[in-house]
């Protein structure tokens, strides 16, 4: 250090950014908070990445989990202090802190626009207390916060409608943004992201028995779902055009985006989804649904790709089309590059950092 320099000059701007962990799962919301600590890091601050093991099941651990990040004590004075806390999942941004600035990515559904649903908690016996508790502790803690922001602007609507709370909608390019190329357009369709219901990919295999026959499918991604598709690509004849790969690292995913005809990401009222993003980036097009939430934000129906009815003939039949048509699976991917290439992280930094500059 230089003689005479106060050291209080020298000091990065310290910066915690928060997310509820279920361990062993990483997927979407972790890659989503991983890259944002290492965007804040390489600009100059001092980011760490702050977790508390996440339980939702049976209520008590919900309301544990609730409790867990309501006690963090990361005010001034403390040992944890913080000049800026970036809260992202339910129920991270319970946390209490002067300048809390939440970047909402997962609030807990099943209370919410799901709560109805097959997925949601309307027929458990105790579905309306967990949905009181968890909407009173969200419009409490969200409230505290300087500004809210979302991922998508799917989650803004729902943050307004069901909490009264106003947020801006920010988003931020996926983690392997800068490497994602198009090689050729190749004889499969490609699904990629974790295997559960809400991501549909039932849809994808009962959609095969529509398509032509020198069609494949490929879909990338582990989750509890796997047995049960393995078994449903059994029951309607088309296991062998479909391969299941698990887990892909980097590398291996880049060159199946390079490659695919098309994309197919349908989930059920998807918060954001990266897949639509790494497709576009890939210049491939989307097939997707008209309850796919954040989906539809960026898929622009027979221009950058198809928006369908969540039945597998009408997906299908879209799916035939662009195989027969390389010259249309070339257009609509170079309209979808088009339409997210300029999503950036120094946007997303300067706005949740605005507080401490």
């Amino acid at each position: 250090m230089m003689p005479g320099r106060e050291v209080g000059i020298l000091r990065k701007k310290k910066i915690g950014v928060l997310c509820a962990k279920v361990p062993f799962i990483r997927g979407g919301a972790e890659l989503h908070v991983g890259s944002l600590v290492s965007q804040l890091n390489i600009r100059g601050f001092d980011a760490e990445l702050i977790t508390i093991p996440y339980k939702w099941y049976p209520e008590y651990s919900l309301y544990d989990s609730m409790l867990a990040w309501r006690m963090l004590d990361f005010s001034n004075g403390s040992d944890m202090e913080k000049d800026l806390l970036i809260p992202t999942k339910f129920p991270s941004y319970g946390v209490k802190h002067d300048n809390k600035i939440a970047w909402v990515i997962h609030q807990f559904r099943q209370v919410y626009d799901l709560y109805e649903s097959t997925y949601g908690y309307a027929a458990l016996p105790e579905g309306e207390r967990i949905r009181n508790n968890v909407m009173k502790y969200d419009n409490i803690t969200l409230s505290e916060c300087k500004k809210i922001f979302s991922n998508s602007k799917t989650v803004e609507e729902r943050t307004k409608r069901y909490n009264g709370l106003d947020c801006e909608a920010l988003y931020h390019p996926p983690s392997l943004v800068g490497k994602y190329y198009s090689e050729s357009y190749s004889d499969y369709i490609l699904s990629v992201g974790r295997l559960d219901k809400l991501k549909r990919n039932d849809l994808l295999i009962r959609s095969m028995c529509y398509c032509d026959s020198k069609i494949k499918a490929i879909i990338a991604g582990r989750g509890y779902e796997m047995q049960r598709l393995k078994q449903l690509a059994e029951e309607y004849g088309v296991a062998e055009r479909i391969k299941f790969l698990g887990y892909v690292p980097d590398e291996k995913l880049l060159e199946l985006y390079a490659n695919a005809f098309a994309v197919f990401f349908a989930p059920v009222d998807e918060d954001y989804g990266y897949i639509t993003l790494e497709a576009f980036l890939s210049h491939k097009p989307v097939i997707t649904a008209t309850d796919s939430g954040g989906v539809l934000e960026f898929v622009e129906d027979d221009a950058n790709g198809y928006i369908c009815e969540p039945k597998s003939e009408a997906i299908g039949n879209r799916i035939n089309e662009l195989y027969h048509s390389r010259r249309k699976c070339k257009e609509f991917g170079e309209m979808g590059y088009m339409a997210v290439k300029d999503i950036s992280w120094d946007h997303v930094i300067d706005l949740l950092t605005e507080s401490i500059r």
